[in-house]
């Protein structure tokens, strides 16, 4: 691949995650978003991605394996110092200055920026094939609704509820429906071959229910039910993940959010099937270092 090509300059640093959603095909809000704090901006230059693609849970699904897409910045050991680094980038854009070469055209200078940064860039390389394998494991055994089944779904508990409170013999003895839905929930949480979640808080929004389940490890799941037990969505959330967008009919996942250790976001998969990169404040900086050596010196030659 041409590095050149797989980089263009915008004006968005990565940031914490911002509280937004958007609005299910039930009514309901679903959260596709993690419920973070969002970071300030940090100024005007940065890198994003321009014309590659790449679609890491599809990758998995056809070959079993993430690989990193050459476009995205991941930690790496310096072998030289910056200092040899900025003066290989003065002679280069001394050169740009007398040939009139942009440096975006020039491969050249991007491996040199994509050099100077990554001793400060997270491991997204790692976090990303984790977070997507754990996704996609997670997704074998939690998701609600196995494929061609309604084994998971509530609405065949709810339709037993009416009939089980009838049954009961004493009033004081009858359960509230909510109660026989988190009977059942528990029950196939515990017979799934998972590794028996708990339910930490349920919450009932109009006509829908919302239920988190603690996995340990970090690792949480969000159901989010109708009144009648029919399951509308659920979101999943590990160390460095949260993945907001989950197909309810198959269990296709549609949008993830990717943070560092220090919950730093730094990558995005959207509801486009592609991967990008959200830069993080160190790498901004360096970014910004590395401008203004070349532009310094661009501009003493053109003056």
């Amino acid at each position: 691949m041409n590095v050149a090509s797989g980089y263009s300059v915008a004006s968005n640093y990565g940031s914490y995650n911002a509280k937004t959603s958007q609005a299910g095909s039930k009514s309901f809000i679903i959260p596709t978003e993690a419920p973070f704090v969002e970071a300030p901006a940090l100024g005007p230059l940065t890198f994003q991605k321009r014309d590659s693609k790449y679609d890491p849970f599809k990758d998995i699904a056809e070959t079993s394996n993430v690989n990193f897409p050459e476009y995205m910045q991941t930690k790496n050991t310096p072998t030289r110092s910056d200092e040899e680094i900025l003066k290989e980038l003065e002679e280069l854009a001394k050169e740009h200055a007398r040939t009139g070469v942009s440096k975006h055209n020039d491969e050249r200078y991007l491996k040199l920026m994509y050099e100077y940064i990554s001793s400060v860039s997270p491991d997204r390389a790692s976090i990303l094939k984790n977070s997507v394998t754990e996704i996609k494991e997670r997704l074998g055994s939690e998701f609600p609704v196995a494929a061609n089944s309604q084994d998971y779904s509530m609405s065949n508990a709810y339709q037993q509820i009416n009939s089980q409170i009838k049954e009961e013999k004493n009033e004081k003895d009858k359960k509230e429906p909510i109660d026989y839905f988190l009977e059942a929930l528990n029950y196939k949480e515990k017979t799934k071959g998972s590794s028996g979640g708990t339910i930490s808080s349920i919450t009932k929004n109009g006509d829908y229910y919302t239920i988190d389940v603690d996995y340990g490890d970090g690792k949480k799941t969000t159901l989010n039910y109708t009144s009648d037990g029919e399951f509308v969505s659920m979101q999943m959330q590990g160390n460095n993940y949260y993945a907001g967008g989950i197909d309810s009919s198959r269990g296709a996942v549609t949008a993830v959010q990717f943070f560092d250790d220090n919950g730093y976001r730094i990558m995005d998969y959207d509801p486009n099937g592609c991967l990008r990169q959200k830069w993080t404040k160190e790498e901004g900086e360096r970014a910004q270092e590395i401008f203004g050596t070349y532009n310094a010196t661009y501009n003493g030659v053109v003056a």
